[in-house]
């Protein structure tokens, strides 16, 4: 068993603790009473002997127990099984001009992506996946077992040709996390870099993603002593930067930020150590544990039924007023009627193609943003046609944009489906992107990626989703970490959000039998 957020545990054990506590002012209750008159004067005077309320104490306690545990996450069970096989990861490479400094030979980008060639021969059961990032990031090679072909895309002198000057680790990991699978261990991202962000907040980033399940590899390339940033001039000479005063720049490698950005202790590799391929090969083989323990499904709902089963007790157990106060209340929500279910006309019924019609209006509808409208002609529509999965697809969108539960469940259903897995995910990533769940449309956008790792919408999507959980994490932090969130996610702007993929059906039908 492992836990996602295991400082509530503290709430838990403290509520527990206080059980004796509830006993020890019961039982002096019960001796004040026991000094003020016998059972039969108390049952003369008040008709019965006053409750202690120790008892109603006790369940107070259990349920803040409960919901405290529930807080904490627990994770127990077997994690769900990855898309693809084996183990994903992605590279994600700083190509920032401070990975060119020469602390360590030739620079600090030769030295890694020397070691990550070695690496990926000592790994040969693997799925590799590329993306670079200076001031901002790019997704170069999807997931691939071709190992040789992202070699050969590392060894690419114009790498930097991708990406603009400056330095935003957190749009690096962000654009390698919308390359990984959305679920199942196994899903790492190796981050070979000298550690030095000048925008965004990489930790919170790396945190947000540690939360999905993917693990996060460092690999540091350079010194403490750093050295001089060289910039070829374009005409074949090099000079190095230098500040405002005309002093000369040192950049130095930040491994405690790297370290940190693991989450996990002797997880970094260092690339001038001796054996550093062999080192990281490991520290890849470690984070499957990880990323196994990680992806491991959390059991909220017990311990919050046991909460609220708690508290009610503990509320019935209040004077007899309260208590048929809570029993005339009850009925209002267990009686209140669902809302009707829209249903066809009488002439829709009758008239052939009636659905078509009804589905070229939903989907206007919803391209213009009436998404109530569009729910309510998608349901007509499906039920004239129940069997047709693009429909089905339309209507669950809808519902789902509106926060329905019963949208989301379907789309998940229909993503079962080889030929509706990608729109079903994305339409749901997107949906609840729009709606800001931004942890939920990161998981959905994850597995419309892993459906079709080519559609750039659905990576553009997902970059925005961790941008934002990324942004709500750090959310508590200084001032100045807030501002430096508020320009990553001002930087990420460029990756506009795409329209919803409810698209107008064909002219001519394509489901088959009579069209009703």
């Amino acid at each position: 068993m492992s836990w996602v957020e295991p400082r509530w545990l503290l709430v838990a054990l403290v509520a527990l603790g206080l059980l004796p506590a509830a006993w020890v002012l019961a039982r002096w209750r019960r001796l004040q009473q026991a000094r003020l008159g016998s059972g039969s004067l108390w049952l003369r005077w008040l008709g019965g002997v006053p409750a202690t309320g120790g008892a109603r104490l006790a369940l107070w306690l259990l349920a803040a127990a409960a919901a405290a545990v529930a807080a904490a996450g627990p994770r127990w069970g077997q994690p769900e099984q990855a898309p693809v096989a084996g183990l994903d990861v992605v590279v994600a490479v700083d190509i920032s001009d401070s990975m060119r400094c020469a602390d360590v030979a030739p620079s600090r980008l030769d030295r890694a992506v020397a070691v990550l060639r070695q690496t990926m021969n000592r790994v040969p059961n693997a799925n590799w996946g590329l993306a670079v990032g200076a001031g901002d990031a790019r997704a170069l090679v999807p997931l691939t077992g071709d190992g040789e072909a992202l070699a050969a895309r590392l060894s690419d002198p114009g790498l930097e040709r991708w990406v603009t000057p400056g330095s935003n680790l957190a749009l690096l990991l962000a654009s390698a996390g919308s390359l990984l699978p959305g679920g199942g261990p196994g899903r790492v991202i190796l981050l070979a870099s000298d550690g030095e962000e000048l925008d965004g907040d990489a930790s919170a980033m790396a945190d947000a993603l540690r939360r999905g399940g993917i693990a996060i590899v460092p690999l540091v390339s350079g010194t403490a002593g750093g050295g001089p940033v060289p910039r070829p001039d374009g005409q074949g000479g090099v000079s190095y930067a230098r500040d405002a005063t005309g002093t000369l720049v040192r950049s130095r490698a930040r491994f405690e930020l790297m370290r940190r950005l693991g989450g996990e202790p002797n997880l970094a590799v260092d690339t001038s150590s001796s054996g550093a391929p062999r080192a990281l090969a490991q520290a890849l083989a470690r984070s499957v544990r990880i990323t196994a323990r990680q992806a491991a499904p959390v059991h909220t709902e017990p311990f919050l039924l046991a909460a609220a089963l708690f508290a009610t007790g503990s509320f019935l157990l209040w004077p007899w007023r309260r208590a048929a106060l809570l029993a005339l209340l009850l009925p209002a929500p267990l009686g209140a009627a669902p809302p009707p279910v829209p249903t066809p006309s009488t002439w829709q019924r009758v008239v052939p193609g009636s659905a078509s019609v009804l589905e070229h209006s939903a989907a206007r509808a919803a391209a213009r943003g009436a998404w109530e409208e569009a729910r309510q002609a998608y349901a007509e529509a499906s039920a004239l046609r129940p069997r047709d999965d693009v429909l089905r697809l339309g209507l669950a969108t809808a519902q789902a944009r509106e926060g329905e539960p019963a949208g989301e469940r379907t789309l998940a259903e229909l993503a079962n489906s080889p030929r509706l897995a990608f729109p079903a995910w994305y339409n749901l990533g997107t949906a609840r992107l729009l709606r800001g769940d931004f942890a939920g449309a990161a998981e959905a956008l994850r597995r419309a990626v892993a459906a079709d790792p080519k559609r750039f919408d659905a990576w553009h999507n997902l970059e925005l989703a961790l941008l934002n959980v990324a942004r709500e994490v750090g959310r508590s932090g200084p001032s100045s970490d807030r501002e430096s969130r508020e320009r990553l996610v001002e930087a990420a702007a460029r990756a506009a959000l795409q329209p919803l993929l409810v698209r107008e059906p064909p002219s001519s039908g394509t489901s088959s039998g009579r069209d009703w």
